[in-house]
């Protein structure tokens, strides 16, 4: 009779959720993968054991939209930084975006970026290329590129955070990197923005409410939403024309929820993404007027507020997205006059799993569903699903264990940030993670983050070189 085998790491669980429900057992993981979800009562040996009791385990996090402002902007953020407020927030894995300095818009600045990125994380990590060149998109997937990033948008009164080589405002070259991107059969993340449409109501926001954080939040939302509806209709057409793998951004008002979901329906390759400011800061005018331009993002008005929590639920929205964006205060204060020249983003990679967990607590939301949106949906979307984003054989063991009673008033103080805010100030919070588990090993604990410098690893695409389905 052969002997059982000895594992680096057994995580036991009465909790534990994995593709085919909720296991009372033990995650057993060797060589960094999960090799086995064994019976709780099956003899093991391991190395190191994990006893979570009632506590409940579940994948790593997936954050596909992160903004860690290196290399360019590190006096804001930076990737040791952005990565380790990950690890303590649970989340694994993370793809940051290309509004840095020099932006990601050929394979020689990705490559540089990559190596850089690799020196620091302390998470696995891949990055969301600038998709604005089409002659360089090949390029870029070959080089390394998980998906591309497009803002159809340029900022006014200010030079960042939508700075060239990130933003295009022309439909004509926009469709030329719908069908670029779908030669690659990676995902195009669009942020939905009518610009012509949005330099009117800035106008006519200045106008009627002076240039405040108030008339900022109003701008955008001028017309009921016509500024983000007529881009979102836009970008799906262009979709169903270039059969490119489509990821809508910041999915937040009801006709747009509603077009998201007529073209999943008609069998668009579709996908949308919702952010934690939307859903729990800037969804109350009360939260904006207390704030200022530390809420700021951009206001979710009431009407539409019902819409997208619906969609988040229903499955229109398929991914929760940090879209972390940290600024310094000195930046953000310039906002309380005038937030038209104030940089918009808000840092939000270590709270939200706290905040859906409080959602989850409240009864608004299951835990499998919050599963659904920032681990599994991230991993398919990726690319990566059965590497990443499922507790299950064969799976890197990226694991997060939970304690769902712990109630804290969230405060920056407490958080790895290097700007040192966070517009979460001041919320109760039930439910946090207490051990972050990267590919075997405990990376942060009780809130302390372990890991170093280097120890994330980059992750190649999964799906390069594989043209879309027309």
């Amino acid at each position: 009779m052969s002997e059982a085998p000895t594992y680096d790491l057994v995580v036991h669980s009465q909790r534990i959720y994995t593709p085919d429900g909720t296991v009372n057992g033990q995650v057993a993981v060797k060589d960094g993968t999960i090799q086995a979800v064994l019976p709780a009562g099956e003899a093991v040996s391991a190395v190191k054991t994990v006893t979570a009791g009632e506590r409940p385990v579940i994948p790593g996090l997936i954050d596909t939209h992160c903004h860690f402002r290196d290399p360019g902007y590190t006096h804001k953020e930076d990737y040791e930084h952005g990565t380790r407020a990950a690890a303590a927030g649970g989340v694994t894995t993370v793809f940051d975006m290309p509004n840095v300095d020099p932006p990601t818009t050929t394979p020689e600045r990705l490559r540089a970026h990559l190596e850089n990125a690799s020196k620091k994380a302390v998470v696995d990590f891949g990055h969301n290329a600038s998709g604005v060149v089409p002659e360089n998109i090949k390029d870029l997937a070959e080089a390394g590129a998980t998906a591309f990033k497009v803002w159809m948008m340029k900022d006014i009164g200010r030079d960042y955070p939508h700075p060239p080589g990130t933003s295009l405002t022309s439909d004509a070259v926009l469709y030329r990197v719908f069908e670029a991107v779908a030669e690659t059969g990676l995902p195009l993340y669009v942020h939905p923005h009518n610009h012509d449409l949005y330099e009117l109501f800035v106008e006519r926001s200045r106008a009627q409410w002076g240039t405040d954080f108030r008339s900022y939040a109003r701008a955008l939302r001028g017309g009921d939403g016509v500024v983000l509806n007529t881009a979102i209709a836009s970008i799906l057409q262009m979709q169903r024309s270039a059969g490119t793998r489509l990821h809508v951004l910041h999915l937040s008002t009801r006709e747009g929820v509603r077009m998201v979901a007529d073209a999943k329906a008609a069998g668009q390759t579709v996908t949308a993404e919702a952010n934690p400011f939307a859903m729990f800061v800037t969804n109350s005018w009360e939260n904006i007027e207390e704030k200022g331009p530390y809420a700021l993002g951009f206001w979710v008005p009431e009407d539409d507020d019902p819409a997208m929590w619906k969609a988040i639920l229903d499955g229109t929205i398929d991914v929760i997205g940090s879209d972390h964006g940290p600024h310094t205060k000195e930046e953000k204060e310039v906002g309380w006059t005038d937030m038209y020249t104030a940089p918009g983003g808000s840092p939000f990679i270590e709270q939200y799993l706290r905040l859906v967990l409080t959602k989850v607590n409240e009864g608004v939301m299951t835990l499998e569903r919050l599963i659904e949106l920032c681990c599994t949906g991230p991993a398919k979307l990726t690319g990566y699903y059965g590497k990443k984003g499922a507790i299950m054989p064969g799976a890197d063991a990226d694991l997060v264990v939970l304690d769902m009673e712990h109630e804290e008033v969230l405060r920056a103080e407490h958080s790895h940030y290097r700007c040192g805010w966070m517009p979460s100030e001041g919320f109760a919070s039930t439910g946090r993670p207490v051990m972050t588990i990267l590919r075997g090993e405990v990376i942060m604990e009780d809130g302390k983050v372990t890991a170093e410098p280097g120890s994330g690893q980059l992750l190649t695409p999964a799906t390069a070189g594989q043209p879309a389905a027309r």
